[in-house]
């Protein structure tokens, strides 16, 4: 297969901060893996959480490939062996290296390569696009419901003409707190009277997105926002996630399946910086709709809602797309 990689940092300045992470191991493995980001600022030897997180399951997988058939290698033995990496790790710094608060994790898509067929691996909000047609994705609905936090306040800053990046640090950190009581970062344009009728236009705005979820637990998050985002990884429940982060993922919060090598000619392995797929499976395809979402939307609160917005010359997120193509 011939290979394609394009990755960039959302901070276009500052590309060794990258969370992203991208794996090729000719003719074995192929993976894209999204490093979570820390809020913290937490850094060891100069790498984020995010980053130390997909050096682990680089290394991981590495080692799977090296001890036999890749095509072979089942996710629920891959993530044990992820979860007793992870564990080592932070087991063994417990020296004060990696403070106790502090969560590595990441989100994966893997292709494995055999003789005759592929084997595909999902785990999280990563994406897998075979033959430009057939995509492979799982989505965070506490982030549509607190996208909806986000655009709520923004479109209430609108009215007083703030800065983009006054907008933005306040709709974010509300976007992360919630909308319970009034935060300092913002007390000049939100009082505790606008907080009733901006949990009830967030309310309007994310219920049709998740229909399926019962309206109190929509409203709850609304209140509780990204900050109770931690108790529903890994945790089978309406709102529950996989993420690879030392600790049991769910089987039912992990995708596999396979393909005959014979009925695929492309294969893109995507992290979500992209918001969805390009028209075409070529990085100049990709690359075309990340500036046309930027054109359209860059503080992500019209066509394209998101818990962050790309502002002062950053991204809204870093981004990465892997093609695999038949030669």
């Amino acid at each position: 297969m011939k290979v394609e990689v394009y990755t960039a940092a959302k901070d276009p300045n500052d590309p060794a901060r990258n969370e992203d992470r991208h794996v090729v191991i000719p003719g074995r493995a192929y993976a894209v893996i999204d490093g979570v980001s820390d809020k913290t600022g937490f850094k060891l030897d100069g790498f984020t959480g995010g980053q130390l997180a997909g050096m682990l399951i680089e290394e991981v997988i590495r080692e799977a490939c090296d001890s036999g058939a890749p095509e072979r290698i089942e996710v629920a033995g891959l993530c044990r062996q992820f979860e007793q990496r992870f564990q080592a790790v932070l087991a063994g710094s417990r020296d004060s290296k990696i403070p106790a608060n502090i969560r590595l994790g990441a989100q994966l898509v893997l292709a494995l390569e055999g003789p005759s067929r592929f084997r595909f691996i999902v785990i999280g909000d990563s994406g897998l696009r075979i033959n430009g047609r057939e995509v492979f994705t799982t989505h965070h609905e506490i982030d549509d419901i607190c996208a909806a936090i986000r655009c709520v306040v923004w479109r209430h800053l609108d009215r007083f003409e703030l800065p983009r990046l006054v907008k933005n640090d306040v709709a974010r950190a509300y976007t992360i707190a919630g909308l319970d009581s009034v935060l300092p970062e913002g007390t000049r344009w939100i009082g505790a009277e606008d907080l009733e009728s901006l949990r009830a236009a967030a309310f309007d705005l994310a219920e049709p997105i998740v229909p399926h979820l019962d309206p109190d637990l929509v409203r709850q998050t609304l209140r509780g926002g990204l900050r109770d985002q931690s108790s529903y990884v890994n945790r089978v429940h309406p709102l529950g996630f996989p993420c690879i982060n030392g600790f049991p993922i769910p089987p039912g919060f992990l995708v596999q399946f396979d393909r005959d090598k014979d009925m695929i000619d492309t294969i893109e392995l995507f992290s979500d910086g992209y918001f969805g797929c390009a028209a075409t499976p070529e990085i100049a395809a990709w690359e075309e709709r990340i500036r046309r979402i930027e054109a359209e939307d860059p503080d992500k609160v019209g066509t394209c809602p998101s818990t962050k917005g790309s502002v002062d010359g950053r991204f809204t997120d870093d981004r990465t797309i892997l093609i695999l193509r038949r030669s």
